[in-house]
């Protein structure tokens, strides 16, 4: 009897055990599920938080690119501004892109290239023309609205069109002189012919290029499959 007791009382207190190892390992495996969600949450906190900051920073630094101009508190969109823009100017602006697209697709066809020396002398002769007004030509752009940038692509541009109509726009020698002795009034007392020739070939060439220009351009896109998108 006393050994059955023992042996009872030695199962119950083994089932007891059992039972308190059975809490600790739930406590156990409760506390690393807690522990994970904490981190999981932590994370996903985080992880807003830096894409709020990104969010901010983008609006911040990139706020040009969403808001104009504020009157006294109040944006003016950079949408709104350009829809006020294309409703004016939307149609001229677009045609000039076509026509410079255009001439950059005939000058590849041609193998038409245009130099940074190219471009180089055109700029000096223009900026000796220029302060020889007592004008900077840095100052004669802003005048114009322009910058050094643009002066260099319409430099471009007008160089290749001159290579492009060069059969339409010579110049003769007679030309230049009927033009000297006609215009010599222009020119002030006493002008050197030598001096000058240049500059009035330039300036009849330019004549006779914005004469054959268009022509030339409506053939152009006439041969040309252009599709547009928007409408003016």
């Amino acid at each position: 009897m006393a050994a059955k007791a023992k042996k009872g009382a030695r199962k119950t207190k083994s089932v007891k055990k059992n039972k308190v190892l059975s809490v600790v390992k739930s406590q156990t495996a409760v506390s690393g599920v807690s522990r994970v969600f904490k981190s999981r949450k932590r994370t996903r906190t985080l992880a807003s938080i830096l894409a709020l900051a990104v969010l901010v920073g983008l609006i911040y630094f990139g706020r040009s690119y969403i808001v104009a101009a504020f009157v006294n508190g109040r944006p003016i969109l950079r949408l709104s501004l350009v829809k006020e823009l294309e409703r004016k100017q939307g149609k001229t602006t677009l045609d000039s892109l076509v026509q410079k697209e255009l001439i950059t697709q005939e000058a590849q066809k041609k193998n038409i290239t245009i130099t940074n020396e190219d471009v180089q002398k055109e700029i000096d002769k223009i900026t000796k023309a220029v302060e020889a007004q007592g004008v900077t030509l840095d100052a004669a752009l802003s005048y114009q609205g322009q910058t050094r940038t643009d002066l260099e692509e319409n430099i471009r541009i007008q160089k290749t069109l001159e290579i492009l109509l060069a059969d339409k726009l010579s110049v003769s020698e007679g030309d230049v002189k009927k033009y000297f002795e006609d215009n010599k009034a222009v020119y002030g007392t006493n002008p050197d012919y030598e001096q000058l020739k240049d500059s009035i070939s330039d300036q009849l060439k330019q004549e006779k290029l914005s004469g054959e220009f268009q022509a030339w351009m409506d053939s152009l896109k006439k041969d040309s499959k252009i599709i547009y998108f928007v409408s003016y």
